[in-house]
């Protein structure tokens, strides 16, 4: 179940003799593997070679994490031309069945996200700009005229939004890519992975994500609380920010509409699918929001989906 290629790097980390079960992949061409050794595990993470950069970016991104005091995984291996690291097993408590613990845990994810907010180190990730907001949302639209020029107006919206800074986002913050860690002390008990997209982003972009799941609810009230949280500690004006987290969970549901549709039809992953309608309702609430007046009939005639 290893692949060969991979036995030069476990070798140079003393776990050529380690056995192997496969763990479920994400929606990308990256697949993972859970190895055990003696009462150790770690897990193989095996990827495109042809990707080098996205490789490159989560080495860099996890050591800007764990100096930033959160948790990434420790790399104890890598080989960038093969495609193959050797990484920390944050375990299986992931935050999609933590019953009781789940309110903590999201408290304490968002003490991360303040963290990582209020940070003013120079991370070196592509910036979100409006434009480019604007331009991911457009393959989710069909190719007409009323689409293109959304696609122009979005961008003024976006642009006159989102003025105060972009901050670090690791983009794909929810349920299946966060661990929690009771062992650890403070923002340190959550464990974060697939982050090598980050970007710098409108503020509060991590938090919209993971309120505004694709897979599944969170409850209203805990969005409130978490929202409030984040709002005060960094001191955001709240009818402000509210509109600005509308734009967000916005941009960011239709672009997974896009997504999950070409998942379905271009890797022959239907499952997807059944997350849409949950994906259309985050769309419609945003809709509602005043930030949005001026695109929801627009919207609502490209995507028929959606309610208004």
């Amino acid at each position: 179940m290893i692949p060969a290629a991979a036995n030069r790097v476990l070798a140079s980390a003393n776990w050529a003799q380690a056995k192997a079960a496969s763990l479920a992949g994400d929606a990308s061409t990256r697949r993972y593997l859970r190895l055990s050794l003696k009462d150790q595990t770690r897990i193989l993470m095996l990827c495109d070679p042809a990707d080098r950069s996205s490789f490159e970016a989560f080495v860099r991104i996890a050591a800007q994490l764990q100096a930033s005091g959160l948790s990434a995984p420790e790399i104890f291996a890598a080989d960038a031309e093969l495609g193959i690291m050797l990484l920390e097993d944050f375990g299986r408590n992931d935050f999609t069945e933590l019953g009781q613990d789940y309110p903590l845990a999201a408290h304490c994810l968002t003490d991360g996200l303040i963290h990582l907010a209020a940070i003013q180190d120079d991370w070196n990730l592509p910036p979100m700009t409006p434009k480019v907001m604007a331009d991911m949302v457009a393959f989710a639209l069909p190719d007409v005229p009323l689409a293109r020029h959304t696609i122009a107006q979005l961008e003024d919206i976006f642009g006159a939004a989102f003025t105060s800074g972009l901050r670090p986002a690791l983009r794909d913050v929810h349920a299946e890519n966060l661990f929690w860690l009771p062992d650890r002390l403070g923002v340190k008990q959550v464990g974060y992975i697939d982050f090598q997209d980050a970007v710098m982003a409108p503020i509060g972009y991590d938090l919209i994500s993971f309120v505004k799941d694709a897979r599944r609810d969170v409850p209203f009230e805990l969005q409130n609380e978490l929202f409030q949280r984040f709002a005060n500690a960094l001191e955001l004006d709240t009818d402000q920010f509210s509109g600005q987290a509308a734009l967000i969970s916005f941009q960011r549901n239709l672009r997974i509409v896009g997504i999950f549709r070409k998942l379905a039809a271009e890797r022959t992953k239907p499952a997807y699918l059944a997350h849409l309608p949950r994906v259309f309702s985050h769309i419609s609430e945003a809709l509602s929001h005043p930030a949005l007046a001026d695109i929801r009939m627009q919207v609502a005639e490209l995507v028929p989906e959606v309610t208004i």
